[in-house]
């Protein structure tokens, strides 16, 4: 049963999404509540795979997808992803509750509905996937949603720009509309997803697979990307994409512009899941590049990396947020600076001899902080 709970739980968030312009049409009640039942049903599915974070016996479940390349779909079942996939569940169910009264009578509801299940859904199929190409869809996949619901107020009425009209700081404009914070959002997550692309690539031609189990077990394909010199390059690149996705210096200044679509938005995934899908990447990636050093002794300087930037967003951060003068972008600022916490323990975890403690450091904060 744990196969069908597993598929399930990001599964039916897309069927919650698929399925509300249907609803919309017989009643919008029925699309309101249609939509919540849905994402509560994905919360039930998680729900019913914790016990397995208690049985040690994690479950690699795969399905033929592309087999000419030798790469399978799959979800990976293990403390780590089951942890995640009940916090991004149930903490979006309860915002999407939130919503039902906190978006009354907005005119793209139905809109607002679907791109909500349909974020839900790929944060879940992100957190699950067993590879880093079915990951990599899930990645893209909440970054599309983002753009669509941080410019939800897309004809940018003036009561729902963040920051304040009309005031300047050395003659740049600091209040942004909607529109102008999802574009922004979506091109600077863009520059850390290609850095991830290109790095998922080069792992991939050294290794001949995309699966994490099998990429931390057998850290062979290090040695001949160290002996061209593209080792530490690809540990950078992998990195690139969580900085970006998570907001980290220096691809960090669009989260608190983001702040300009809806709050039950900015909750959802500015704040509680998809900005800490950069650092469940370096967590669920870590034992790739920490395998390679303890097994062959060949540095790259990832966990150093983690550690520093982690450390400088935090200090940075909450710098920003002192002096700033609105309220929701002082929480963005808040939200950066935690996020550089978790990524710190992550890191400095990868430099010790107890990279488990500093892994279960950073998944706790990201836990407490959702």
């Amino acid at each position: 049963m744990n196969e069908v709970f597993g598929w399930l739980t990001w599964i039916l968030p897309f069927v919650g999404a698929i399925l509300t312009p249907a609803l919309a049409r017989i009643h919008p009640k029925m699309r309101d509540y249609g939509a919540v039942g849905f994402s509560f049903l994905g919360a039930i599915s998680a729900a019913l795979l914790i016990p397995m974070v208690f049985s040690g016996q994690p479950q690699d479940i795969q399905v033929n997808w592309i087999a000419s390349l030798n790469i399978k779909a799959g979800i990976l079942l293990d403390p780590l992803s089951i942890i995640m996939a009940n916090t991004v569940s149930w903490i979006s169910f309860l915002i999407m509750v939130y919503s039902l009264a906190y978006m009354h009578g907005d005119e793209g509801l139905t809109r607002y509905w679907f791109f909500m299940n349909f974020f839900i859904g790929n944060m879940l199929l992100l957190v699950m996937s067993d590879n880093l190409l079915q990951l990599f869809f899930g990645w893209e996949g909440v970054g599309l949603c983002s753009y669509a619901l941080i410019g939800h107020w897309y004809k940018d009425p003036l009561d729902k720009w963040v920051g304040t009209v009309g005031q300047k700081v050395w003659n740049v404009s600091m209040a942004y509309s909607p529109s102008h914070a999802g574009m922004k959002a979506l091109v600077v997550t863009r520059i850390g997803d290609i850095g991830l692309l290109i790095a998922i690539f080069l792992i991939y031609a050294y290794s001949g697979t995309l699966n994490f189990v099998e990429l931390s077990s057998n850290v062979s394909w290090a040695l001949p990307l160290s002996r061209f010199g593209l080792l530490i390059p690809v540990a950078l690149l992998f990195f690139w994409g969580p900085i970006g996705k998570s907001a980290q210096f220096p691809l960090h200044e669009w989260l608190p512009d983001a702040m300009a679509g809806p709050t039950s938005v900015s909750a959802l995934i500015h704040a509680a899941t998809m900005v800490t899908a950069g650092v469940y990447l370096a967590a669920r990636a870590g034992p790739m590049f920490y395998n390679t050093v303890v097994q062959y002794g060949q540095s790259t300087y990832f966990f150093e990396i983690v550690a520093w930037v982690g450390a400088f967003t935090t200090f940075m951060a909450a710098s920003q947020a002192v002096v700033s003068k609105e309220l929701k972008k002082l929480l963005a600022y808040s939200t950066l600076s935690q996020i550089g916490y978790m990524m710190l323990g992550i890191g400095a975890g990868g430099l010790a001899s107890e990279f488990v403690t500093g892994l279960s450091a950073g998944i706790f904060h990201l836990m407490t902080h959702a």
